[in-house]
């Protein structure tokens, strides 16, 4: 059994040549968590009862792995042509776990996902380094709502009630887009019908959030900082495409973020017709929350 211990995420120059050619044939392949391929357990151990051995070894519900040294591995791990990771605990990751400032996803045998993903009615897509980009409804299942995969509760909240808004505003528009519907999977009714997550923006969120919270924020601009297109020029992240930026503040939960985002938009919209302010203007979109004496900020922003 070959293993490869890295301290860092393989892929970035750690990893072997082997395992860069698996990950690039896995890449190619669709991903499902119904997968039967991915229902073993790590590495086809079973669970062990006696004294703790090299490699996997199983306690409850849980895996490790003990190095040669009969130490508990911790991080990163390559084995078998497959990544794992051993949380601070030693214990071997399931499910979304953010690593590092980047979120990835881990099967239930441990193995890191790569390629696209489809979760419920959530699709997924991740780097060739296995972190998430971006996050959108599954095609023809009628939009709304789903999963982002990488939010705590109140963003995830939040996140569901303007795609459920952006979801009803568009077939408001197209009333006929589902019920003309003839199930080819070439067409697409519900192309507009929510938001697409889009990992670059929810840092880019949070990075304007704590400099907003830390800083002021007043005409759309934080001090020493300015718009939202001044940052994302300067990062730089799509600097020429159209942006909408809403800095919520002091609110006690997601639903009154919600209401204050509506006043900022729908009621703008309706009143004025300025499609820059609409939500089913914009495409994708990146959030981030934080706390300050017992309420609730949020920072949206939102790309056509």
């Amino acid at each position: 059994m070959a293993v490869l211990v890295v301290g860092a995420f393989p892929g970035t120059g750690l990893g072997t040549a082997a395992a860069q050619e698996t990950q690039q044939t896995q890449e190619t392949q669709q991903t499902q968590e119904t997968q039967q391929t991915q229902e073993t357990q790590p590495a086809q151990q079973t669970e062990s009862n006696t004294t703790a051995h090299p490699g996997w070894n199983r306690s409850g519900e849980n895996w490790y792995w003990m190095d040669e040294n009969n130490s508990l591995h911790k991080g990163w791990i390559q084995t078998d042509g497959r990544t794992y990771y051993l949380d601070k605990d030693g214990i071997m990751a399931r499910g979304w776990k953010e690593v590092d400032g980047e979120w990835y996803y881990f099967h239930e045998d441990g193995g890191m996902n790569l390629g696209e993903l489809i979760l419920d009615n959530g699709m997924y897509e991740f780097s060739r380094n296995g972190a998430l980009v971006s996050a959108q409804w599954v095609e023809n299942t009628g939009g709304g709502a789903y999963s982002a995969g990488c939010y705590d509760e109140e963003t995830q909240a939040l996140f569901d009630e303007l795609n459920e808004e952006k979801k009803q505003r568009y077939f408001d528009q197209h009333p006929d887009r589902e019920d003309d519907y003839d199930g080819d999977m070439h067409r697409v009714y519900d192309r507009n019908a929510g938001f697409k997550m889009d990992m670059a923006l929810n840092k880019a969120a949070a990075h304007r959030l704590e400099a907003a919270m830390a800083g002021g924020y007043m005409d759309e601009r934080i001090p020493g900082e300015g718009t939202v297109n001044d940052y994302l020029a300067s990062i730089p992240y799509r600097k020429n495409a159209t942006c909408l930026e809403l800095y919520i503040r002091s609110c006690e939960d997601e639903s009154e973020a919600f209401s204050k985002v509506m006043e900022r938009t729908g009621d703008r919209y309706d009143s004025k017709g300025d499609r820059t302010y609409s939500l089913e203007y914009y495409r994708s979109l990146g959030m981030a929350r934080g706390e300050k004496d017992g309420k609730q900020y949020f920072l949206i922003i939102m790309m056509r």
